[in-house]
């Protein structure tokens, strides 16, 4: 996000949405977009503290300047949609470079709460 007129807070939602696409093999669900979206209390209707709009956020802001592309799920017999990768989130960054830049964020917030991580990584082993 090189340009200055978005602030961190909606970069990060963009980023939120963009490693969601990752995730789900380079497509994300609306229906997912927005349901992980409102485990983070924010909804689809409304507005927002710090994102304002969200509704208004996602498909027209980060659609008009190619961040995200909007699209009808092939093969829908209901009008369902899906996020990608816009043509200005390819230009900005690999998805390589997204990937390695999501595991240091992990790697810090395994380091900034270590108690939590073993917790977490015995959770795992028992449920293995």
């Amino acid at each position: 996000m090189h340009s200055g007129r978005q602030g961190l807070p909606k970069a990060s939602f963009l980023v939120l949405v963009l490693s969601l696409t990752i995730w789900n093999r380079d497509h994300a669900p609306e229906e997912e977009v927005w349901g992980t979206l409102s485990r983070m209390w924010l909804c689809a209707e409304g507005e927002h503290c710090v994102f304002g709009e969200s509704r208004e956020l996602l498909p027209h802001m980060w659609l008009r300047e190619g961040n995200l592309e909007y699209q009808q799920l092939p093969d829908s017999h209901l009008a369902c949609y899906e996020f990608l990768w816009g043509p200005q989130a390819y230009a900005e960054t690999s998805k390589w470079q997204f990937m390695a830049f999501l595991l240091r964020v992990k790697q810090r917030a395994l380091r900034a709460f270590p108690p939590l991580s073993a917790e977490a990584a015995r959770e795992e082993d028992e449920a293995a």
